[in-house]
């Protein structure tokens, strides 16, 4: 594991920060622990779960060959949180979709009015040239 491939330092930072007891302060040399043992923990859970992707057949990891690979590793424990984070993803990536569908309606909408309003105002601009040409002939 080369040190290109470290944690971000902030974000593990943010992380023990939020985990820690108020009071409670944790050691540079103790983040720069905690931040190799979650490096080494990522690792083991990914291979872990290209295990059960390949025994499916699969080139790609899904959330189900996580899941089963956080069984195996004897992390069961975490499973109902993380599939509860997942759901909400999901909920949340849905409800961003709708949002964007309807952007583009209401584009569209806005789109087909203004050329109807175009159309409109040239329809307008034609009816008072003739009207004010048939003038000219009287």
């Amino acid at each position: 594991m080369s040190e290109s491939q470290d944690l971000p330092g902030a974000i593990v930072n943010r992380i023990i920060k939020a985990s820690l007891p108020e009071g409670v302060l944790c050691a540079k040399e103790s983040r720069l622990a905690i931040a190799k043992a979650a490096k080494v923990w990522i690792h083991y859970l990914t291979a872990a779960s290209i295990d059960f992707s390949s025994h499916s057949g699969r080139s790609t990891i899904s959330p189900k060959d996580v899941f089963q690979a956080i069984e195996e590793i004897d992390f069961e424990n975490f499973k109902p949180q993380l599939e509860e984070y997942l759901a909400a993803l999901k909920s949340e990536k849905e409800k961003e979709k709708e949002k964007e569908k309807e952007k583009e309606k209401e584009k569209e909408k806005e789109k087909d009015s203004n050329k109807d309003d175009t159309k409109s105002k040239d329809e307008n601009k034609s009816s008072k040239k003739s009207s004010s040409s048939s003038k000219d002939e009287k």
